[in-house]
């Protein structure tokens, strides 16, 4: 996308290198904040991969891959049973259609994938897109521990990986969120790198550490993932569930009205491009806007045809609130 920045240059005021260090600090996620949110998450479970995908994509049901279901019990067949689990020994004794009824096992590996590359060091309203994704892994994680699930983690930046094994571990989790800070502390600005690459490495990575029968989350930028990730979601999505959340500012979708801007190319693009746009005219801001829909539904029938839900949070919002309105968490 395209960062904005004005046209006409402001000189800022003079800050002592104090000042200075505490404004970048200002800029990172703190662990303190991410806690908290465990707080703000305690009713919340982490809602079923079927009923997710029912509300994302109408009425087309997820096959349900590499997790065991648990026979619970025979009873009388009910409108909406699914005729599959007819028990037909019973049926044929009874002259009366039943059924066998199934519970599926609980407890299954929970793995958060979260971006911390330059392409999220950018923001407009409220926090950094690299804040915002490392609050949605946290609240993702403390959900899916207080409901006694096994968490890990994958967080990555431009330079490095950090995997942490799923356990049922609060210790664990902590680890988990200091490692992705620390990532995200070794970013300093945007800058225009490959960031298709970084996300493909990461599916790769991922294709190698994670167990059949994971419930996988992807946080981060989603929308231009190479042909070669794909195909490492193809074969991830075929035994585990996986949701996509892709992270998006205001700033990216619609240009606010403030004349002439100039905008720089952080991602997507080898070297760093500028481009100057009057956001006075009408035309300029409806083909913006255009754009990032364009993007945006080229990747939802992508990850559609995956069987994968993908969904936008906003940067500026509250991502409890969020989670909760797309029935991530309930």
């Amino acid at each position: 996308m395209w960062p904005l920045f004005p046209k006409k240059a402001v000189t800022p005021k003079k800050k002592s290198s104090t000042e200075q260090d505490e404004g970048l600090s200002s800029l990172y996620s703190q662990l303190d904040d991410l806690v908290a949110f465990r707080f703000h998450v305690k009713q919340k479970k982490l809602a079923h991969q079927n009923n997710l995908m029912s509300s994302s994509f109408g009425n087309h049901h997820a096959l349900r891959k590499g997790r065991g279901m648990t026979f619970s019990e025979v009873r009388q067949y009910q409108a909406g049973d699914d005729i599959r689990h007819i028990d037909w020994r019973v049926t044929a004794r009874t002259q009366k259609p039943h059924t066998k009824v199934f519970i599926e096992e609980h407890e299954r590996p929970i793995i958060v994938v979260t971006e911390q590359t330059p392409a999220l060091f950018f923001g407009s309203q409220e926090r950094l897109k690299i804040n915002q994704a490392l609050n949605v892994s946290a609240i993702l994680s403390w959900v899916a521990l207080n409901q006694n699930e096994r968490v890990g983690g994958l967080s990555f930046n431009q330079h490095h990986h950090q995997w942490i094994a799923p356990k049922r571990s609060q210790a664990t989790l902590l680890t988990n969120l200091q490692k992705a800070i620390q990532l995200q502390s070794e970013i300093q600005r945007p800058e225009a790198l490959n960031h298709a690459l970084f996300w493909q490495n990461t599916l790769k990575k991922l294709s190698q550490v994670v167990k059949p029968g994971s419930k996988i989350f992807l946080v981060g930028d989603l929308l231009q993932l190479s042909q070669t990730s794909r195909g490492y979601l193809q074969k991830l999505r075929r035994h585990n569930d996986i949701v996509a959340l892709h992270i998006v500012d205001p700033l990216e979708k619609s240009l606010p009205n403030l004349g002439w801007l100039s905008l720089t190319a952080t991602q997507h693009r080898s070297t760093e491009q500028s481009l100057t746009l009057d956001s006075f005219n009408s035309d300029t801001r409806a083909w913006y806007a255009q754009r990032y829909q364009t993007l945006w539904q080229h990747a939802f029938k992508q990850f559609t045809l995956l069987n994968i839900p993908l969904l936008e949070i906003a940067s500026d919002q509250n991502p409890v609130e969020q989670l909760s309105r797309y029935r991530v968490i309930v």
